[in-house]
């Protein structure tokens, strides 16, 4: 019994020793810890409602969005927009509301706005495939503003796989519109190509029918 009270008495005095030279970062640790996973919560709570509120204000925006003569509210479209890049700046919701308000800008027939919108994301895409849409859209616009010596600077770029088929398709849209039809004849056919017969293969297929009329 003294032995087994004097181990008792050991393992105490111990214990009161490695208190006073741990307790009190252990202590910190231990509310550091705690504090950390707390914070980890708060924090993805946060991002779920930010990211439900994104979401909300982004289908109201597409909701608003025209799509033909005299449907959908413009105005609607503009406030949501503003309110997801000024919300969300740098991220893919205020690039996607760049998008919709150069679309917009296009059915105004206001091309320099639209260009303004599209390189606000060209400049600093939240994304890759974003960067590359924008880029796309740029072009089209830049074709239609003639000025087609920017448009095949940005058509010089790299290009994803899934979206070969329209850039080759809008080099053969400003070859033509240099009235250079062999360029043009070859860009819609690599277009074509690439496309396999998906989407906008149709429409390249015209556009090369159309040209083999005229020249």
């Amino acid at each position: 019994m003294a032995d087994y009270i004097r181990d008792e008495e050991e393992q105490a005095e111990r214990l009161r020793n490695w208190w006073q030279k741990n307790g009190v970062a252990t202590v910190v640790v231990i509310v550091l810890a705690v504090g950390s996973m707390i914070g980890w919560r708060q924090w993805q709570q946060h991002q779920s409602v930010e990211a439900g509120k994104a979401s909300g204000l982004y289908e109201k925006m597409i909701g608003a969005m025209p799509t033909g003569a005299g449907d959908g509210n413009a105005d609607a479209v503009k406030t949501n927009a503003a309110a997801l890049i000024d919300q969300f700046a740098g991220g893919s919701y205020a690039g996607y509301a760049h998008l919709a308000l150069a679309k917009l800008a296009v059915q105004d027939g206001d091309l320099d706005e639209a260009a303004s919108q599209l390189r606000l994301v060209v400049d600093k895409p939240a994304t890759k495939e974003l960067e590359h849409v924008a880029r796309l859209r740029l072009v089209r616009v830049l074709i239609a503003q003639n000025e087609l010596d920017a448009a095949g600077k940005e058509l010089g770029r790299t290009w994803p796989e899934s979206m070969q088929g329209q850039a080759l398709e809008l080099k053969g849209d400003v070859a033509k519109a240099r009235q250079q039809w062999d360029e043009a004849r070859d860009a819609y056919a690599s277009a074509l190509e690439a496309m396999g017969g998906q989407g906008g293969s149709d429409r390249v297929q015209m556009k090369l029918d159309d040209l083999n009329r005229q020249s």
